[in-house]
């Protein structure tokens, strides 16, 4: 008994003694913790007048951006010139800049290519060349390959008030930024459920459309030409969908519903969506000019600053995104929406530059609201 006792006393001292040694030695053999890489760098400007005004929201929106897996530079933008800007984003590509959201008044350019119109297609090609033919008019009335493609090399998208008369823009802003904040945690939701509106003039291929739509199974599609009308069109934005995609004639300030002008079935218009109490997160609209964002009331953003809206696609001029199966894979596999775009741009079947589709009605796609929105 003696024998044993005095092992276990030998015993003891030493198990104590190898476990210190252990606590200090594997660590060494540990393998070291890196971040996850980072996805690529985020330029986020802000209009300098309305900076001191939004800090608390821009720093928490920065915050999000950087959860997001992105390196962010926050700049605090005061010229007006289209050109400056364009070269910041050109010297930033080649450091790893993926894109750009732009806050505020931040300039943009017109070009004249096939009709005169604000296009941020301008700032995502930085690689294309852009050609003032008729100086000093000061816009471009060509585009060509230039030292690269006429493809965009990085996204944009707009969050900008401004144009409406009907909302206070500094509560608008906050209001932006906190449902933004809201979707990003997930305490701001939606079934994952889409409506596709196709009205009279695109309806015959109604069962093209409803195929290419493949970021959803569950989809509600109107498209008989009795019942795509602007108060049922108005009743279904009330409803809990997730996405809404749109096909209907349209102006910078009304959707036209129906054939000929004016429309045999009357309009939806900005102060409607302004006074209806829209339910959906995300919009596509192949509607033109809703979304020219230089133009008083427009429609793009009247829906994107109306209740839960977060993201609003379509072109300031005539045309759309039309062939569009290519943007919906992307979203269907956690993609954000900027880069959706830069996809669809890039598709040598559906896209701008595919047989199915004309060069000239993508100069004026654009995103308003946050481009680095997923839906999933």
């Amino acid at each position: 008994m003696k024998k044993q006792l005095k092992a276990i006393l030998i015993i003891i001292p030493l198990l104590i003694a190898v476990a210190i040694s252990l606590t200090i030695i594997l660590p060494y053999f540990k393998q070291p913790s890196h971040p996850p890489p980072s996805k690529g760098l985020v330029y986020i400007y802000i209009d300098s007048s309305i900076y001191n005004g939004l800090t608390s929201e821009i720093q928490q929106y920065e915050t999000d951006v950087n959860t997001q897996g992105y390196d962010t530079q926050i700049i605090n933008w005061t010229s007006s010139n289209v050109a400056i800007l364009k070269q910041n984003l050109t010297n930033a590509y080649p450091l790893g800049l993926e894109g750009a959201v732009l806050i505020g008044n931040i300039p943009h350019a017109i070009v004249d290519i096939w009709g005169q119109y604000a296009s941020d297609f301008y700032l995502m090609d930085l690689d294309g060349q852009w050609d003032d033919l008729f100086p000093p008019y000061g816009m471009p009335e060509s585009h060509s390959n230039g030292t690269g493609d006429m493809y965009p090399e990085i996204w944009i998208g707009r969050i900008n008030p401004s144009s409406l008369n009907n909302l206070n823009h500094t509560q608008a802003y906050k209001d932006y930024f906190a449902r933004n904040h809201a979707y990003r945690i997930s305490t701001l939701t939606r079934p994952h459920k889409a409506l596709l509106y196709i009205d009279d003039s695109w309806s015959q291929w109604y069962d093209e459309y409803l195929s290419n739509f493949t970021a959803y199974t569950d989809i509600d599609c109107y498209w008989d030409n009795s019942t795509t009308t602007p108060t049922n069109y108005l009743n279904n934005l009330t409803q809990n969908y997730e996405f809404v995609h749109i096909l209907v004639h349209s102006t910078q300030q009304d959707h036209y519903f129906g054939i000929g002008n004016p429309p045999s079935e009357g309009y939806v218009n900005y102060v409607n969506i302004l006074n209806t109490n829209t339910a959906p997160l995300f919009y596509n609209l192949f509607a033109c000019s809703a979304c020219d964002f230089t133009s008083s009331n427009n429609l793009g953003t009247q829906y994107l600053f109306s209740n839960s809206s977060l993201v609003v696609v379509g072109s300031t001029k005539t045309g759309g995104m039309n062939m569009y199966q290519s943007f919906y894979d992307e979203l269907k596999i956690g993609k954000i929406f900027g880069d959706a775009l830069k996809t669809w741009f890039r598709d040598p079947n559906y896209g701008p530059y595919g047989p199915w589709f004309s060069h000239q009605n993508s100069m004026g796609m654009t995103i308003l609201g946050d481009p680095l929105l997923t839906i999933l």
